[in-house]
C-alpha cells in the first residue's frame, strides 16, 4: 500500500498466495490521503482498522485501534511488525474497552451493520470536542443514508465526499450539544426466545453487531432441535458462539456437560456470558476470545457444535469456515462429533468429507433453507 504517509507491506490472514483479497481497500487509502493534507494530530482513535492499514501508516501517533475481531487484531499487529513498526505501537482494544478521555482524530471504517456503527458512535461521542477530526471510510456502496443520519445525530453536521474508486468519506463537525446528549450506548439487548424443539423460553442477551441480535436464525433453530442426547459428551464447545444460545441449551439439557463458547469477536462472548448468565447464574462454564479452536490456546472438546459464518464484515467467503471444520478435526478426540448446520448452497458437506474422510459424515437434518451435518472423527 503506497499512501503519503510510505509504502507498507501488508498481508491478512485469511488469504492464500493467489487470492484476490487485500489487506487494504480504496477507503483506507482515501482517508489517509485525507488525513495529510490537515493538521489534524494528537490523540487518534482508528476504529474498525480490520488488518491494520491504517495502523500502519499512523503508528508515530501512537494511536488506539478498537476492534471486535481477535484474528483482525493479531493480523494488525503482524502487519506493524512486517513494516519494522513495534507492535505495541499501537494499544488494540475491544469495543466494551475504555477509550481515551479526549479524542482529537477519530477515523471509523464503515462496519457492516448499523448497531455497530451506532454503539461505536455512542462510545466515542463523550471524549471528542469541537476541534476533533472525525471522518468515516467506506466503500461507497456501503455509506447509506441512514449511516450519514448517525454520524449527524451522535456526532454533529455530516457531509460526505465525492467518491474516489468506489469509495467515499464522511466528514462529520463535531457538535457538543449532540454528544452530550448521545448517552450510554443502547446495547446490549435482551429478547425472549422459544427453543426447539419444545418451545421453551430462553432470554437471549446480543450486544451490537452480533448475528441474529433480534431473533432466533432458522439454521440455529433447526440445530437445536437436533442437538444430540443429553450424556453424549462432557465437553462441549459452541464455536462461533454468537449469542450462546446453543451452549446454554446444550448445558440446560445436560446438567453434567461443561460449555466452552469461542467466538473471534469480543461483542459475542459477551454476549454468549450475559445469556449464560441469565439461563444458568454462576454455574461454570468458559469464555474464550480466539481463533476457533487453535489460538490462543489449544482446546479439548468431544463435541463441537458451529453454525460457521461465510460473511466477514462486507465480504463473502468460507475460509472462516473451513478453518473451523479443521481445527475441529484436529482437537476431537476418536468418536468425537462435529455438528454444522449451513445454508443448503454451501456443500459443506463436501468440505467435511475431505476432511473427516468418506463415510464419517451424515446429515443429521434438513429443511428447505438448511441442512445439519455430523462429522465423526476417526
Amino acid at each position: 500500500m503506497a499512501v503519503p504517509q510510505g509504502s507498507f507491506a501488508l498481508a491478512r490472514p485469511d488469504a492464500g498466495s493467489r487470492s484476490p483479497l487485500r489487506a487494504w481497500d480504496a477507503a483506507d487509502e482515501m482517508v489517509l490521503r485525507h488525513l495529510a493534507t490537515t493538521d489534524a494530530a494528537g490523540e487518534t482513535v482508528l476504529v474498525g482498522d480490520a488488518w491494520g492499514a491504517l495502523a500502519c501508516a499512523l503508528a508515530p501517533s501512537r494511536p488506539t485501534a478498537v476492534l471486535d475481531s481477535y484474528v483482525g487484531g493479531s493480523a494488525l499487529r503482524a502487519n506493524l511488525a512486517r513494516n519494522g513498526i513495534d507492535p505495541f505501537a499501537v494499544a488494540v482494544v475491544d469495543p466494551l474497552a475504555d477509550l481515551p478521555d479526549r479524542i482529537d482524530v477519530a477515523v471509523v471504517k464503515v462496519p457492516k451493520t448499523a448497531a455497530l456503527l451506532e454503539h461505536v458512535l455512542h462510545r466515542l461521542a463523550p471524549s471528542l470536542h469541537e476541534g476533533s477530526v472525525v471522518v468515516g471510510a467506506g466503500m461507497a456502496r456501503h455509506v447509506h443514508t441512514s449511516t450519514i443520519q448517525l454520524f449527524e445525530r451522535l456526532v454533529g453536521p455530516t457531509h460526505t465526499s465525492r467518491a474516489e474508486k468506489k469509495a467515499r468519506l464522511i466528514h462529520a463537525a463535531v457538535s457538543p450539544a449532540r454528544t452530550s446528549r448521545a448517552g450510554p450506548s443502547p446495547w446490549p439487548r435482551s429478547v425472549e426466545v422459544a427453543v426447539p424443539p419444545d418451545g421453551s423460553p430462553l432470554t437471549m442477551v446480543a450486544h451490537a453487531g452480533v448475528f441474529s441480535s433480534s431473533r432466533l436464525d432458522p439454521g440455529t433453530a433447526l440445530l437445536l432441535a437436533h442437538l444430540p442426547d443429553p450424556g453424549t459428551s462432557a465437553r462441549a464447545v459452541d464455536l462461533g458462539c454468537g449469542t450462546g444460545v446453543v451452549g446454554a441449551t446444550l448445558a440446560r439439557r445436560d446438567a453434567d456437560v461443561h460449555v466452552t463458547f469461542v467466538d473471534d469477536s469480543p461483542l459475542a462472548v459477551a454476549s454468549a456470558r450475559a445469556t449464560w448468565a441469565g439461563a444458568h447464574g454462576d454455574r461454570e462454564a468458559t469464555f474464550v476470545v480466539g481463533d476457533a479452536l487453535r489460538d490462543p490456546t489449544p482446546i479439548a472438546a468431544d463435541l463441537v457444535v458451529v453454525n460457521p459464518p461465510f460473511h466477514r464484515d462486507h465480504g463473502v467467503g468460507d475460509e472462516t469456515a473451513w478453518r473451523m471444520f479443521a481445527q475441529a478435526e484436529q482437537v476431537l478426540p476418536v468418536g468425537g462429533q462435529l455438528l454444522v448446520v449451513g445454508n443448503r448452497h454451501l456443500a459443506h458437506h463436501a468440505k467435511l468429507t475431505r476432511l473427516f474422510g468418506k463415510g464419517r459424515v451424515a446429515v443429521v437434518a434438513s429443511d428447505p433453507g438448511y441442512v445439519v451435518l455430523s462429522a465423526v472423527a476417526s
